[in-house]
């Protein structure tokens, strides 16, 4: 094994780099497959080497890796959140479960406005910040990355392009369930009803159960992912 020159890890680079590739896993793998089979060649044979890779290595052919890795990404993360989930129901953890219920429960029904704004809002800016955190732990590691191999695409991780999408849909369908809807059909008292607590409890704890667990699905993967 030998190391390769920095004008043959350039060369990988811009190889790797024009692949216009949009996962930061793939870009790496792919990256790092380069540099272990050239090292492994004399430097006579780089250029020849670096075209066989090219030939099998197409823009289509990484296209093709980074879907399937993306899938893959998606049903990992849908596993261990869906573990996660079990263990909140198991002891001791279903301890904290019902309690956190518990006081979301009493506050709707018998706290002020000021106690069901705050149990109704603090959900939102905890997925705020959960979501943030991860993007922001993953841009750090994605941009060294992207400056390793010199990539001019938006690289992220593949674990993450989802989150978003999610995180904003079910923001506006709980928006829409508990405060459009209400709105629309004039029912003044709603917010004071019991239909509106057991709702809330309903569509705010799956927010806040999904919220949760792909929190931690995430730190679990952030060992070996780019999260």
């Amino acid at each position: 094994m030998r190391k390769l020159s920095e004008q043959e890890l350039d060369h990988v680079k811009r190889s790797s780099a024009f692949k216009d590739l949009t996962s930061a896993e793939i870009l790496i793998e792919v990256y790092d497959h380069y540099i272990s089979h050239l090292e492994s060649f004399v430097e006579l044979d780089f250029e020849s080497q670096l075209f066989e890779l090219e030939q099998k290595f197409t823009s289509k052919y990484c296209k093709n890796l980074e879907l399937d890795f993306y899938e893959k990404a998606e049903k990992e993360i849908n596993r261990l959140q869906l573990l996660i989930l079990k263990s909140y129901f198991t002891w001791p953890r279903a301890m904290w479960t019902i309690l956190l219920l518990s006081i979301f429960i009493f506050s709707c029904l018998y706290g002020g406005d000021i106690s069901k704004t705050l149990a109704l809002s603090i959900p939102f800016v905890v997925g705020f910040s959960l979501n943030g955190w991860l993007w922001y732990r993953s841009y750090k590691k994605v941009s060294e990355i992207k400056k390793l191999v010199k990539s001019h695409t938006t690289l992220q991780s593949s674990y993450l392009p989802d989150s978003v999408n999610q995180f904003v849909i079910m923001f506006l369908t709980l928006n829409t369930l508990i405060f459009t809807i209400p709105t629309i059909v004039e029912l003044l008292d709603f917010m004071d009803s019991l239909f509106f607590v057991l709702a809330s409890v309903l569509v705010f704890g799956m927010f806040i159960l999904h919220m949760l667990t792909f929190y931690e699905a995430c730190k679990i993967k952030s060992k070996t992912a780019l999260i």
